[in-house]
């Protein structure tokens, strides 16, 4: 049987991700590019946080939640480390009743995976797990023991590893500088190493760098570049003496790193009509480190006088900026498009470690069986041309 040949642009989480899933299919034959290195970009700067319930992501779609999770949990099993888990559970708070309400749902559904789950109204209880918490401003929280956070750039790795096994062709350090289109279609691409190779079929997995890769087809790629400024701030103690859970506000959310804590403000919350909050940048442009807005650490310095005062006094250790690539409806993208053989797995936002294992699950069936899911569909290309 002659196979398929495929083009994956972008080595992060979902391209690598895609890579692996396809790599399943004895008939596919797999290039993965990637112009830096596997799981680096905007994969690495993510926070990581696969919890088992919060606003991350709607209740509707509790599978590709609880899909992933156990993705991560079984890479764990099979090679302790490769997902970088980091079991401190998650403290979601509900700031009112519509969040108490979207939190029940998720813990209810939670329990029925096997997993631990409580909505406590305990104050005292509720301080015992995180004592530096405002519990005054809240009307309680959903609790469990069972989740934490992974690390994207060891998961992508990971994927990847799985990829070559399989027998897919990884190209480290290797650029598209062309795709070149006839009639309609991509046929082919062209790289930093001058080579010009054909192609079945060409996916765009470049997260905020998909504006870019699409432009060289002639496709405009509805995604607007949100700001994801992460602060790590040394709490008043120096040290943590508690197992500091991921904590979840509409408006933020907090997770131990090492020592210190990790905060950043929720890219729900984001206001893709505030040039502060949202644009159409160059990721190229993103400093490794620093390149903050004084706005959003003193917006996030608010919440915590707020939310979480015992953690109000602390002081900067460093900070990072990256984009989250988010169309107005803060979904991803998955695909076909206009362009014939052009396919898109992108647009994945605040989500990315959470959804990218089932959406490539999914656009393996399309791609290789010409299989659609309720996933695919409504995570289509097309959604977007028809809000426009």
């Amino acid at each position: 049987m002659e196979k398929k040949k495929i083009a994956i642009i972008g080595g992060g989480i979902a391209g690598a991700a895609l890579g692996y899933n396809l790599s399943l299919y004895d008939e596919a034959d797999i290039t993965l590019y990637e112009k830096n290195r596997i799981g680096c970009g905007t994969t690495a700067k993510s926070a990581g946080t696969v919890c088992l319930f919060d606003d991350s992501l709607k209740n509707r779609y509790w599978d590709v939640r609880l899909y992933g999770f156990e993705t991560y949990l079984k890479m764990e099993k099979e090679k302790p480390g490769s997902a970088g888990f980091d079991k401190t559970g998650t403290l979601v708070c509900a700031t009112d009743e519509e969040v108490e309400k979207t939190i029940k749902a998720g813990i209810a559904l939670a329990k029925s995976a096997g997993y631990t789950g409580e909505y406590i109204t305990d104050k005292a209880r509720i301080k015992e797990i995180l004592p530096s918490l405002n519990v005054d401003a809240i009307l309680g929280a959903g609790y469990t023991q069972d989740d934490g956070y992974f690390d994207g750039t060891m998961i992508s790795n990971t994927f990847a590893e799985k990829m070559e096994k399989n027998g897919a062709c990884i190209k480290r350090g290797v650029e598209v500088v062309k795709i070149n289109t006839e009639g309609g279609a991509a046929k082919s691409l062209e790289t930093s190493e001058g080579e010009t190779v054909d192609y079945d079929v060409i996916v765009d997995c470049t997260g905020p760098w998909s504006r870019f890769t699409g432009n060289l087809v002639g496709l405009d790629v509805p995604i607007w570049h949100t700001k994801a400024e992460a602060f790590f701030l040394v709490p008043p103690e120096k040290k943590l003496d508690y197992v500091f859970p991921v904590l979840k506000f509409p408006a933020f959310y907090a997770l131990r790193a090492g020592d210190n804590v990790f905060i950043c403000k929720s890219h729900l919350s984001m206001n893709l009509d505030d040039p502060m909050h949202a644009g159409q940048w160059d990721p190229d442009q993103l400093p490794q480190v620093g390149g903050t807005d004084d706005y959003f650490i003193d917006f996030l310095f608010d919440q915590m006088e707020e939310n979480v005062p015992g953690l109000a006094d602390s002081g900067l250790a460093s900070s990072w900026l990256s984009y989250r690539a988010e169309p107005r409806d803060f979904l991803p993208i998955l695909g076909e498009t206009p362009v014939q053989n052009y396919f898109l797995c992108t647009g994945f936002g605040g989500n990315g470690v959470i959804e990218a294992p089932a959406a490539t699950r999914d656009m393996a069936k399309l791609i290789m069986r010409g299989e659609s899911t309720m996933l695919l569909e409504e995570w289509a290309f097309s959604r977007l041309l028809e809000e426009a």
